[in-house]
C-alpha cells in the first residue's frame, strides 16, 4: 500500500511539473510567435465563427503570401478548438481568452501524452529506474513541452503516439485484449486526423499488430495465429475507417478526388501564393543542382534539425544555452550506442530486473523493428520533403519518432548499466551502480529544463510583448 502511495505521488509530480512547464510557454508567448500560429488559429477562429468545417478555398484561413491553407489538411485539434471557442464566446469575445481557450487544449494534449508515456514505461522497463528515465527523456524534452504550448495539430499527434505504442506494447503482452484494441483505435484516429507526418506511427502499429501473432512452430518453423490476427485485425480496421473515413470521403467529394488534400493545396497555393512564395516558382534543394549527401553532410540541416528537436523556440529562432545541447547529444549517443550491446552481456542475476525479461531474440527483435521503422519514417518524410520541396530543417517534422527514439535511448543505458553492474563494478558497489548512473541523467534532463525555462524562456518574453500581460490589460 505505501509502494502505491509513493508511486501515486511521484506520478501526480510528474503530471504537474509536465503542466506547469507546458503552462509557462502558453501564458509567456505572444500571440503568433511560435511558427505559423497566426494561420493555424485561423482555422479554429473559422470553426468558432460560422460552426462549419472550412474547405481551405476560404479567404479567412488562406496562408498570407505563400497561399494555401492548413484547412486542406486533418484539422481535428483546430475542431475541438474551435467548438470550445464557439462555446467560450458566448460569454465573452476577448481575442486573448480565445487564444488561451485554444491554446489550453494541447497543454491538455501534453498531460494526457504524460501519463500514457508512464503507463508506457511500465510496459518497457520493469525497472523502475529505467522507466523514469524513460519517462524524463520523453516529456522534459524542452522542444516537447513548446509543442503544446500553442495551436498546432503536433501536439496531438504526440498525444496519440503515446496512446498506439501503449496501446502496442499493451496488446503484444496480454494477447491484445479488446480493451488495447479499442485503446489502438483511438490512438489511430487521433493521429490520422492530426498530422501526417506522423503516420509512421500507424505503420509500426500495424507491424506491432502483425508480429505480436507470429510464434515459432516446434519444428523451428514460423506460424501465424490467423484467427485472432484476422477476428481482432478486422475489428480495429472497422472502427478506425468508421472513425476517419468522413474526413476522407468528404475531401474526396469537394476536392475532385483528391483523397488527402495535398494536390487541391499545392493547386491552391499556385492559384493564390504572391511570385515569389509560388510553388510553380520555388527553387528546392534538388532543383538547384545539391545532392541529398551534400545538404545532409555539408550544409546546416543536421544541425539546426537536431537543435530544434532538442530546443528551438519562438520562430525557431530562441535557442537555448549552448552547452545543453553538448550533454543532450552526448546522452542520445550513448543510448543509442549501448542499446546495440548484445542482450546476453547486460543480463542481470535477476530476470525480473531485465529490461527484455530474458525474451528469445527472435521476439526481441520482432518487437524492435516496428519502433524502430516509427523513428525512420518521420526522419525519412522530413529530410525527403527538405530536399525535394520545401528546405524546412526544423524538428517539429521529427517530433513523432520522440517515444521510440527516447525508448532505444534508455534501453541503452539500461544495458550499460547492467553491464557495469554485473561484469565491470566492484561487488560492494554494485547496488549504488544503476542508481546513481541513471540518477544522474534524469537530474541533468530535470536541471536542463529547469535551466531553459529559467534562463532562456522567461527572461525573453518577460523583456517584451508577451500574453501574461495581455491578458491582464484585458480584465
Amino acid at each position: 500500500m505505501r509502494n502505491l502511495k509513493t508511486r501515486f505521488h511521484l506520478n501526480t509530480l510528474f503530471y504537474f511539473t509536465v503542466f506547469l512547464a507546458i503552462l509557462i510557454f502558453v501564458l509567456l508567448q505572444p500571440f503568433g510567435d511560435p511558427p505559423d500560429e497566426v494561420n493555424r488559429f485561423k482555422v479554429a477562429q473559422f470553426i468558432c465563427r460560422y460552426g462549419k468545417l472550412p474547405t481551405g478555398e476560404e479567404f479567412e484561413v488562406a496562408i498570407g503570401g505563400y497561399g494555401g491553407s492548413y484547412a486542406f489538411q486533418p484539422i481535428l485539434p483546430y475542431m475541438i478548438q474551435g467548438i470550445l471557442m464557439r462555446f467560450l464566446s458566448l460569454f465573452t469575445t476577448d481575442n486573448t481568452a480565445l487564444l488561451l481557450c485554444a491554446r489550453m487544449v494541447n497543454a491538455v494534449f501534453g498531460v494526457i501524452m504524460a501519463v500514457f508515456v508512464r503507463r508506457l514505461s511500465l510496459l518497457l522497463f520493469p525497472d523502475k529506474l529505467t522507466g523514469w528515465l524513460f519517462s524524463f527523456l520523453v516529456m522534459f524534452l524542452p522542444q516537447n513541452l513548446f509543442l503544446h504550448s500553442y495551436v498546432n495539430t503536433d501536439s496531438m499527434a504526440s498525444m496519440a503516439g503515446a496512446v498506439i505504442l501503449y496501446a502496442c506494447v499493451s496488446g503484444w503482452k496480454s494477447g491484445w485484449k479488446w480493451r488495447d484494441c479499442i485503446t489502438l483505435c483511438a490512438g489511430i484516429v487521433c493521429c490520422a486526423l492530426s498530422y501526417y507526418n506522423a503516420y509512421g506511427l500507424i505503420a509500426a502499429a500495424i507491424f506491432f499488430f502483425v508480429f505480436s501473432h507470429f510464434k515459432r512452430a516446434r519444428n523451428g518453423r514460423l506460424s501465424i495465429d490467423w484467427r485472432p490476427l484476422l477476428q481482432k485485425g478486422l475489428f480495429i480496421s472497422l472502427i478506425v475507417l468508421l472513425g476517419i473515413g468522413w474526413w476522407f470521403v468528404r475531401n474526396y467529394r469537394i476536392h475532385d478526388g483528391d483523397l488527402l488534400g495535398l494536390r487541391a493545396r499545392a493547386e491552391n497555393a499556385m492559384r493564390t501564393a504572391l511570385p515569389e512564395y509560388s510553388p510553380a516558382t520555388r527553387v528546392t534543394v534538388a532543383g538547384s543542382g545539391v545532392s541529398l549527401t551534400d545538404m545532409l553532410l555539408h550544409s546546416d540541416f543536421l544541425y539546426y534539425l537536431w537543435n530544434s528537436f532538442v530546443a528551438r523556440f519562438g520562430p525557431m529562432t530562441i535557442p537555448t544555452l549552448p552547452f545543453l545541447y553538448i550533454w543532450y547529444y552526448r546522452i542520445f549517443g550513448v543510448g543509442w550506442l549501448c542499446s546495440l550491446l548484445p542482450a546476453k552481456w547486460c543480463a542481470c542475476a535477476d530476470p525480473q530486473k531485465s529490461g527484455s525479461r530474458n525474451r528469445p531474440a527472435f521476439s526481441r527483435v520482432l518487437f524492435h523493428l516496428p519502433l524502430l521503422l516509427a523513428v525512420l519514417i518521420p526522419a525519412g518524410l522530413c529530410i525527403y520533403y527538405s530536399y525535394t520541396s520545401d528546405y524546412q530543417p526544423q524538428g517539429r517534422y521529427i517530433m513523432p519518432m520522440l517515444i521510440p527514439f527516447m525508448y532505444f535511448t534508455a534501453l541503452g543505458f539500461h544495458k550499460l548499466t547492467a553491464l557495469t553492474e554485473n561484469c565491470l563494478c566492484p561487488v560492494f558497489l554494485r547496488k549504488f551502480c544503476r542508481p546513481v548512473a541513471m540518477g544522474a541523467v534524469m537530474t541533468f534532463l530535470l536541471g536542463a529544463l529547469l535551466l531553459t525555462l529559467s534562463c532562456v524562456v522567461i527572461p525573453h518574453y518577460l523583456k517584451g510583448a508577451n500574453l501574461w500581460n495581455s491578458a491582464w490589460i484585458a480584465l
